[in-house]
C-alpha cells in the first residue's frame, strides 16, 4: 500500500528534512523514471511500505530466506540489470523516508546469490540510511558454487560487476527518489562481503567513502585452495590422521587450558592466540594415564599442527595461506572436518577448471600447486582482492577492517596479511591509521559467535525480536562500529577502540554479559585491575 503524504510529514519533522521534499507519488514514479535514467534496466517493483511492516519475498532466497520484520517507513525498489545475452543482476534499494542523507550498501557471505534482504535491516533501521543490495548475479546459497557452470558472464557479475553496478544504478535510484544524491556512502560486509568492498575500493575508489570489511575472504584463488586442501588432503577423512567434531572439542578445551590465562584472566577467551604455542603430547594415547576414549594418535596430533601451520606449496615451499589460530578449533564453527566447503572444490570444479558438468572435484597436493598457478593467472571472475595499491581510495576514504581471532572459516592471519601488504606497498614505516584501521577481536569466530564480545554494530545485524545479534550494547560511536566509521568520514575522527559485548546466551534480551574493547592493530586489550566484566577494566597496549 503506497503511503499518503499525509504519513510523510511527521516523519520529517522526526528526523531528517529530506522525506518533506518527497511526494507521495515518488515511489510509484520509479516505474518509469529509472529504465529512462538507467541502461538494461528491468523494474519490477517500486512499492511503499508501512512503518512496522515484516517483509517477506514472494520468490526463493535461499541463502537469505529469513524474513525482515520491524521496517521503517520505506520505498522499496527492486530491479534486473541485463549485464550480457546470458546474464543479469537482481539488487534491490530500500529507501527510507525519514533518510539520514546516507547511502549503504550490504555484502554477501561465500558464494552466496541472492538479496540480502536480512542484512538491509540494520543500515534502514538503525541509520536511517538508503540501503542496497545485489543478488550477484546469480540465487544460490553460500557453500554452492555450481552457478559458475558454463557461465562466464555469471562468473564476472559475481567476482565484481554486481556490486560496482548495483553501486552505481543505486546512487542514481536515491537520487532520483530524493531529488538529490546522497551526502556520504558506506559498504557494510564481512566474509565475501568483505572482499567485495575491498574489491570495489581497489577498482572504485570513489564508490565509498567509508568502507567496513570484516574477516575478509579477499584472496579467493588461495583461499579455495586452503579450503579445500586442509579438508581433503590434511584433514582427509579416510586418513589414520583424521580429526571429528569430538577431536576438536577435546584440543580446543586442552589449548584453551594452556592459553586462557596467559593475559591475566580466566575467561574462556584467547587474547593473542600467537603468543601461545600449545603442547598436545598430554592428549596422546601413549601418555601417562591416558583417556583412551579421546586421546589422539600421533598422527592425528601432527594433522593439527598442520592446521595451525600456514599452507605452503608442496612443490616450491611458496606461502599459500594463512593457518588457523590457536583456540578455533574448539567452536562450533570450525569448518575443518574432511568435508571442504562448497565454494573450494566448485571453484576450482567449474571456474579454474571450467569443467561443463556438475561432478566431485580431487586432487593431491602437488596437483593443487598447479591449479594455484592457474587460478592466480587467469582469475576468473577477476574475484581476487588483493591489489596493495589503494592509495587512491585512501586519499579521500576510511577503511575500517576486522577479524575475529577464533574464525574458524577464513583464518585470521589472512586479513591481517592483506593489511601488511597494503602497509609495506604504500610505504608506511608502521602503520595506515590516518585512512585504513585494522581492528582484531579476540574470541570471535567468523563474522560472530564465540565466546568473545562480538557485538558491536557491524554487519549482519538483527532486530531485538529475533535476538538483537551484531547490535551494539550502547547506541554511540564507542560501542557501535557503523557510528564510529560514519564519525570517522564526516567528522575526522578515527576510532581508537571499539567496545564489544557479550550477550547472555547470545540473546540480547537476555541482558550483557561482559563487554571488552576491541583495539587498533597491533595493541590488544590488557586487563588492569577490576571488574573483569567491564570494558573499563581494560587499556589497548602494544603487544608484547
Amino acid at each position: 500500500m503506497r503511503t499518503s503524504s499525509a504519513l510523510l510529514l511527521p516523519l520529517a519533522l522526526a528526523g531528517s528534512t529530506a522525506a518533506a521534499a518527497v511526494k507521495s507519488s515518488a515511489c510509484s514514479d520509479l516505474w518509469d523514471k529509472a529504465p529512462k535514467l538507467l541502461d538494461s534496466l528491468e523494474v519490477y517493483i517500486a512499492r511503499d511500505y508501512a512503518d512496522g511492516t515484516n517483509l517477506t519475498t514472494n520468490w526463493s532466497t535461499p541463502a537469505y530466506p529469513q524474513p525482515v520484520p520491524e521496517l521503517p517507513a520505506f520505498c522499496r525498489f527492486g530491479a534486473y540489470i541485463h549485464t550480457s545475452n546470458s546474464s543479469k543482476v537482481q539488487f534491490e534499494v530500500f529507501l527510507p523516508h525519514d533518510w539520514s542523507g546516507r547511502f549503504a550498501v550490504v555484502g554477501n557471505g561465500g558464494d552466496a546469490g541472492g538479496v540480502n534482504f536480512p542484512d538491509m535491516w540494520g543500515p534502514i533501521k538503525n541509520y536511517k540510511m538508503a540501503v542496497a543490495s545485489t543478488d550477484t548475479g546469480h540465487n544460490g546459497t553460500s557453500g554452492d558454487g555450481t552457478f559458475a557452470l558454463n557461465g562466464p558472464e555469471t562468473q564476472i557479475d559475481f567476482g565484481h560487476r554486481a556490486v560496482h553496478l548495483t553501486t552505481v544504478y543505486s546512487k542514481a535510484i536515491v537520487k532520483a527518489y530524493y531529488g538529490k544524491k546522497q551526502k556520504s556512502s558506506y559498504w557494510i560486509g564481512c566474509s565475501s562481503g568483505g572482499k567485495q568492498g575491498l574489491k570495489e575500493l581497489q577498482t572504485s575508489p570513489d564508490s565509498f567513502d567509508g568502507v567496513i570489511a570484516g574477516a575478509a575472504a579477499q584472496w579467493w584463488t588461495h583461499l579455495n585452495a586452503q579450503t579445500y586442501r586442509i579438508n581433503a588432503i590434511v584433514n582427509a577423512l579416510d586418513s589414520p590422521g583424521y580429526l571429528n567434531t569430538s577431536d576438536f572439542a577435546t584440543i580446543g578445551a586442552h589449548v584453551l587450558k594452556q592459553c586462557d590465562t596467559q593475559d591475566g584472566l580466566e575467561d574462556g577467551i584467547i587474547t593473542n592466540p600467537r603468543a601461545c604455542n600449545p603442547d598436545l603430547q598430554q592428549l596422546s594415547c601413549d601418555a601417562p594415564g591416558a583417556n583412551s576414549t579421546s586421546c589422539l594418535n600421533a598422527e592425528q596430533i601432527t594433522t593439527m599442527y598442520r592446521i595451525w601451520a600456514d599452507y605452503h606449496k608442496e612443490t616450491s615451499g611458496e606461502f599459500v595461506f594463512p593457518g588457523f589460530e590457536h583456540g578455533a578449533e574448539g567452536l562450533a564453527g570450525f569448518s575443518v572436518n574432511g568435508k571442504p566447503y562448497g565454494p573450494g572444490p566448485d571453484f576450482f570444479n567449474y571456474q579454474v577448471l571450467n569443467n561443463t558438468e556438475v561432478g566431485t572435484f580431487s586432487a593431491n597436493a602437488t596437483e593443487m600447486d598447479r591449479l594455484i598457478d592457474i587460478a592466480d593467472k587467469t582469475d576468473p571472475g577477476q574475484t581476487n582482492a588483493i591489489d596493495p595499491n589503494i592509495k587512491p581510495y585512501l586519499k579521500r576514504g576510511k577503511l575500517l577492517t576486522y577479524v575475529g581471532l577464533a574464525d574458524g572459516l577464513i583464518p585470521s592471519g589472512s586479513t591481517i596479511w592483506y593489511y601488511e601488504q597494503v602497509r609495506k606497498a604504500l610505504g608506511y614505516p608502521q602503520d595506515l591509521h590516518d585512512s585504513y584501521r585494522l581492528f582484531t577481536m579476540p574470541g570471535m569466530g567468523h563474522c560472530r559467535g564465540g565466546p568473545g564480545a562480538f557485538n558491536f554494530g557491524g554487519p549482519g545485524q538483527r532486530p531485538l525480536s529475533l535476538g538483537g545479534a551484531s547490535t551494539s550494547s550502547t547506541f554511540d560511536k564507542k560501542h557501535d562500529m557503523v557510528l564510529a566509521m560514519i564519525d570517522w568520514v564526516e567528522n575526522g575522527v578515527a576510532p581508537d577502540v571499539i567496545i564489544g559485548a557479550k550477550y547472555v546466551g547470545d540473546d540480547k534480551r537476555n541482558g550483557t554479559l561482559l563487554e571488552r574493547p576491541h583495539c587498533v592493530h597491533p595493541k590488544q586489550a590488557t586487563y588492569i585491575d577490576g571488574d573483569a566484566n567491564s570494558a573499563s577494566s581494560f587499556r589497548c597496549e602494544d603487544i608484547a
